[in-house]
């Protein structure tokens, strides 16, 4: 028996996998294992729809106290009532997400012109199952995902942020489909989105998907990094838009904590300037703000060019840092901020304090 899950349409439905043919409820030499149970045992937990049934009816007669009757089977009429209700709450989910891949195959996806409504529905039905584990392998399995990257290229931008919307919650903490989504080379797909898409919710659903497909994948890290990637990081990071610049500075983050090798780079690419004038940007909102201090913190902490070069005079770091604390100490919903500045302006304190000892 399946688990039963609240759809994001607010229904209650009963998920199901199986061939109904072949858990067929009618079975006429079923044996009920309640007659079998002795007083004050609990009732085995349901694993098919039969469960269910046995599962309920053998509640009810516990709880009628009207009646110290032994349980007994129901009789027929009763069974086909409950069998039609219980079939009525049933939904195949490979059927449903084989007839949804089926919708996003039309060609009004690649047609400016076209009603997409029905592709727009197919992919809110595939993203009330693809949370699931094996729903998502069912999905991958149904051909689902050189399609969703077929509406990365739509002209529609409802679906390009549908399709990347997706991408994201199927790869995140998936390996099988980090690595399926990787092969079909969908990392220069998503950053060339990043890049131009003209919606700006657009850009922000790639870079989303971007982010759960490499990380704590090496291989979607690889690839990132050969399809210059941190350049694409960077031009996110300069827009201005609010959750572009959180979402690639929570990924750069990510990144340095993962792996030395690309460090070296971020350096020659001036991310550590980049970073702090963010932070001197007295326009720019907390989450930036705390979002970019924790990537710069992560870079300064783990390669020591990194703090020399927050060390430069011209960069103005410490003042930056030290007016900003004054604003967000002692805020509880700052603290997480404040912690990482603290920890910058140790690391700046103990590097110049080196470099003191060795001018002596």
């Amino acid at each position: 028996m399946a688990p039963i899950k609240y759809s994001r349409t607010r229904e209650w439905r009963v998920e199901t996998t199986f061939n109904t043919d072949q858990q067929h409820l009618g079975n006429s030499n079923h044996q009920s294992v309640m007659s079998e149970r002795q007083d004050g045992e609990e009732p085995r937990q349901p694993r098919n729809m039969q469960g269910l049934l046995n599962f309920c009816t053998e509640l009810t007669a516990r709880e009628d106290p009207t009646t110290n009757t032994p349980i007994r089977e129901l009789d027929p009429e009763r069974r086909a009532f409950l069998e039609e209700a219980l079939n009525s709450l049933t939904v195949n989910v490979a059927k449903r997400l084989a007839v949804s891949v089926k919708a996003l195959c039309s060609e009004a996806v690649t047609m400016p012109e076209e009603d997409v409504s029905e592709q727009e529905n197919a992919i809110e039905v595939i993203e009330g199952y693809v949370d699931d584990l094996n729903h998502a392998i069912d999905f991958q399995k149904l051909g689902g995902f050189p399609v969703l990257l077929r509406c990365l290229d739509s002209p529609h931008s409802s679906l390009r942020i549908g399709a990347a919307g997706l991408i994201g919650d199927i790869s995140q903490n998936n390996l099988p489909c980090q690595e399926n989504m990787v092969s079909l080379n969908a990392v220069p797909v998503l950053l060339h989105m990043i890049d131009t898409d003209d919606d700006k919710q657009g850009r922000v659903k790639a870079l989303y998907a971007l982010s759960c497909l490499i990380r704590d994948y090496p291989q979607g890290e690889e690839e990132f990094i050969k399809s210059d990637g941190f350049s694409s990081l960077m031009r996110a990071m300069q827009s201005g838009e609010e959750k572009l610049v959180v979402k690639s500075s929570f990924l750069l983050n990510s990144l340095i904590r993962e792996t030395v090798a690309h460090k070296a780079v971020l350096l020659s690419m001036g991310y550590v300037e980049q970073l702090i004038a963010i932070l001197n940007n007295e326009h720019n909102t907390n989450i930036i703000r705390e979002h970019c201090t924790a990537a710069l913190l992560a870079l300064a902490s783990s390669y020591n060019p990194a703090i020399a070069e927050c060390m430069r005079p011209e960069l103005c770091l410490i003042p930056i840092l030290t007016a900003r604390l004054e604003e967000v100490k002692d805020k509880e919903e700052m603290q997480e901020e404040e912690s990482y500045i603290k920890e910058l302006l140790v690391l700046m304190k103990n590097e110049n304090d080196e470099d003191e000892a060795t001018n002596r």
